[in-house]
């Protein structure tokens, strides 16, 4: 009798562990089960960037002998959770695709945007007459004063200075025969740009 009762209380602890299996098996089954390659995840930690900052690319896969992501960001390995650093300068797609051991591959893609930094675009801040007067002849001579941000390179037009190169600010002097409106242009990271120009009167 009492082998009896133990089979069937195993029988029971069989079929219970059975139909609890079963409950959670089918999303189990779904992410985890077979042998087909899988991308179980794949994103970026920040939903979107300022340029110039930094995140990281996340992802796993199951049943992968080797995984690639484009563009290219580092060596890669099949893992089932990892991350590694990124720093795009734009707007970028980010795709991975995984190869099972048959061959097979799988893919997924998501765009991660890249906002300007408005901040560190060039600016010019100031560009004013700030001083004149009469030189020898009865010459016009003004003192020009301007101030940039962000700028790497500083030229006027017409080049009355060499280009100036990290110049936030400056004083100089123009004679100018004529009405003359000089502009100056700066140029900052990227190739940006920003310009502004100065009309000086001569009676």
């Amino acid at each position: 009798m009492f082998t009896d009762r133990y089979m069937t209380n195993s029988r029971w602890v069989r079929q219970v562990a059975r139909s609890q299996a079963a409950a959670r098996n089918p999303e189990f089954d779904r992410i985890y089960g077979g042998s087909s390659v899988k991308i179980l995840s794949f994103y970026a930690r920040d939903g979107d960037l300022l340029e110039g900052d930094r995140t990281v690319l996340c992802y796993g896969v199951l049943n992968a002998r080797a995984v690639r992501i484009a563009p290219w960001v580092g060596e890669v390995t099949p893992s089932l959770s990892r991350c590694i650093p990124v720093a795009p300068e734009q707007d970028t797609r980010f795709t991975i695709t995984a190869e099972g051991k048959d061959g097979r591959t799988v893919s997924e893609t998501f765009v991660l945007p890249v906002k300007p930094d408005y901040d560190s675009f060039p600016k010019v801040t100031a560009f004013r007459v700030v001083g004149h007067s009469l030189g020898h002849g009865g010459v016009h001579v003004y003192s020009l004063y301007f101030a940039t941000r962000n700028a790497e390179e500083v030229s006027i037009d017409p080049p009355v200075l060499p280009t100036l190169h990290g110049a936030p600010y400056s004083y100089f002097y123009v004679a100018p025969r004529q009405t003359t409106t000089y502009t100056l242009k700066v140029l900052g990271k990227k190739g940006r740009t920003a310009e502004k120009q100065l009309t000086v009167n001569v009676p």
